[in-house]
C-alpha cells in the first residue's frame, strides 16, 4: 500500500522508519565526532540549539557533577581519585554562575586540596586559558580566580552533552 505523500513507499518501507529523540541525535553527533576523529578539548556544540539546556539546567548539572564527586569519597579513597583541576573547573563554572568569585584560599578548602597542588593545577589551567587569575585591589596576599571564556564554553559543550 502506497502512502500519498510517498507513492513508491511500501509496508516494509515503513516498518523501517526510525524516529531519534534529541538525546539519540546528540548522541549519534557525538559518536561521529568521535569516529571522524575530532581531537580531544575541540568544542563541537550541538547542531540543534533549541534542545540544549538552558543556563540554569546547565548549573544544576554541574552542581550534580561535583556532588558526585563528593559522594564516591564515602565509598573509595580519595587518593585514588587525583584530578583537581576538574574540581577547580567545577567550582568556578558554579560560583561564576551565581555571580561571586573564587580565592585561591577558599577554592582549596572548597577541593579539599593542599595549596601547593592547587597553586600548580592553576598554573596548568591559565597555561590552558582556561582561568584567570586577578589580584585583589587592596590586598596583595589575596587573588581570586575566574572561568575564562574558553573554560566556560567548554564546560557548557560537556554539560550539554551529559546523558542526563
Amino acid at each position: 500500500m502506497s502512502r500519498p505523500d510517498s507513492p513508491a513507499a511500501s509496508n516494509d518501507d515503513l516498518d523501517r522508519v526510525v524516529h531519534l529523540t534529541d538525546k539519540d541525535v546528540r548522541d549519534a553527533a557525538r559518536l561521529l565526532r568521535l569516529l571522524a576523529g575530532a581531537q580531544p578539548g575541540y568544542i563541537v556544540p550541538p547542531s540543534d540549539a533549541a534542545s540544549r539546556p538552558n543556563e540554569h539546567e546547565m548549573l544544576s548539572r554541574a552542581k550534580l557533577v561535583l556532588q558526585s564527586r563528593r559522594i564516591r569519597e564515602r565509598y573509595f579513597a580519595p587518593s585514588i581519585f587525583g584530578e583537581p583541576a576538574w574540581d577547580i573547573l567545577l567550582v568556578l563554572y558554579i560560583t561564576d554562575s551565581a555571580g561571586g568569585r573564587q580565592t585561591l584560599g577558599r577554592l582549596g578548602d572548597w577541593i579539599k586540596t593542599p595549596p601547593t597542588s592547587v597553586l600548580r593545577w592553576v598554573s596548568y589551567l591559565e597555561r590552558e586559558k582556561l582561568v584567570e587569575r586577578q589580584p585583589h585591589p587592596t590586598d596583595r596576599r589575596i587573588t581570586f580566580l575566574r572561568l575564562l571564556e574558553k573554560g566556560r564554553k567548554a564546560m557548557n559543550a560537556y554539560l550539554a552533552d551529559l546523558p542526563i
